[in-house]
Order: structure tokens, then C-alpha cells, then sequence
């Protein structure tokens, strides 16, 4: 299932004589996380780098040893996301798994991600307005790539036989994700259906649609 990015955040405080003040020993993922979990709380444009220190108990200049600036942060944890979200559904895209099964296997998978409530991941689905320039276009690529793996399922179950080739593949993948993403606004957990529930019934509804017989003249009307 979904591997999720780690939520909770600690920074490491050296031993200190009595009456020295502590100092704390940073490091670039206890910034990112404490950065993530006041980004999510605050937003993005009403946390200050400052706000993060002081949360480390730490301060703003000993941040910059580890992090140019704060949009450098929310990159990072843009990047955190990516990384642990794509290597499961690079080897889910890969694997000599039937296409059908690949592809209820892959909404399982996003349906988790989009569900998660960790910091990490309200900050992902929330705060990209605030990245710019080179920053803007490497996560933008890199979520292109992330949904070039639905694209390549889907294709593959296409030149197979199993699934209607009269859909454009991109654009199958698309509303795909589209209905995947919408997760991240309305989803709450310990309500009527769990995630595993809800990626059930996308998945039902993908492979079969919602009529209780598919009209055999459905790629005529494409």
C-alpha cells in the first residue's frame, strides 16, 4: 500500500553545562518535517523562517547551514512526497503483473496518497503556486512523470485487448488521477468508508462505469 512521508518531527539537543543554553544539532530533514507541519498548519506565505527556528529552538541563521530559504524548504518536502510516492508505482508499472490488475493495484496506491492527512502531504496537494523558476519546473516534471505511469498502464492494457482502445490514454489517465486527487479536499478518515474502500469502489467503477451493462455502442460515441 501507500508508503506515506514520516509526519512527526524531533530535533536533536546537545548536552549542555549547567546555566550554558542548549544548543541544538539540526539537520536538513528535521527542518523539512517542522517546516511541513507549520506550513499545513499556517500556511506556506504566513510561516516565516524564523517561525521555524523558533520551533527547533534553534536559530535563523543556524537554518541556513542546511537550506538556502524557505522556498527551498517546501521544495524539499515537495521532493520527500515524490520520492517516496513514485518508486511503488515505478515497479507497479514494470512488473509483469496483468494490466487489469496493475492498474486496480495503481489506484489503491494514489487513492492512499491522496488520502493521507500528514503534513507532508496537505502541504503537497496545497502550497506549488509558492515554487517558482527551476523549482516549479522540476516538481513539474516530476509529477508529469508520476502520471506518465498511469498513462503507460493503461496503454499497455489497451494494445492487449483488455481495455477500450477508442479513449486516449493520457486523458484516460487524467480523470484517472483527477477523481484520485479530489480525495485530498473532501476525505476524512474514521468516516463512512476507509481509503481501501473508497480505491475499491474507483476501481469498480473504472473497470465497469456505472451502468449496469456497458452499452456495446460506447466506442462509437467517442
Amino acid at each position: 500500500m501507500t508508503q506515506k512521508p514520516e509526519s512527526r518531527l524531533t530535533s536533536n539537543k546537545e548536552k549542555s553545562a549547567p546555566g550554558e543554553k542548549k544548543r541544538v544539532r539540526l539537520t536538513q530533514k528535521a527542518i523539512v518535517e517542522t517546516a511541513a507541519e507549520l506550513f499545513a498548519l499556517q500556511g506556506f506565505g504566513a510561516t516565516s523562517l524564523d517561525d521555524i527556528a523558533e520551533r527547533l529552538g534553534a536559530t535563523k541563521g543556524a537554518l541556513y547551514y542546511h537550506v538556502k530559504n524557505k522556498e527551498e524548504i517546501l521544495r524539499l518536502i515537495y521532493l520527500t512526497v515524490l520520492n517516496a510516492s513514485e518508486e511503488p508505482l515505478h515497479q507497479l508499472a514494470n512488473s509483469s503483473l496483468p494490466p487489469a490488475q496493475k492498474l486496480r493495484q495503481a489506484i489503491e496506491h494514489h487513492t492512499g496518497i491522496a488520502a493521507n492527512r500528514s503534513p507532508a502531504m496537505t502541504v503537497f496537494y496545497r502550497e506549488q503556486q509558492h515554487l517558482s523558476g527551476p523549482f516549479a519546473r522540476e516538481i513539474l516534471l516530476r509529477k508529469k512523470a508520476y502520471e506518465r505511469y498511469f498513462e503507460q498502464i493503461i496503454a499497455e492494457g489497451q494494445k492487449n485487448g483488455l481495455f477500450i482502445a477508442a479513449i486516449d490514454a493520457k486523458i484516460a489517465a487524467f480523470g484517472l488521477l483527477g477523481m484520485c486527487n479530489w480525495l485530498s479536499q473532501w476525505y476524512q478518515a474514521g468516516g463512512q468508508y476507509s481509503a481501501s474502500q473508497i480505491a475499491e469502489m474507483f476501481a469498480t467503477m473504472i473497470e465497469h462505469g456505472l451502468l449496469a451493462a456497458t452499452p456495446a455502442a460506447l466506442p462509437h460515441m467517442l
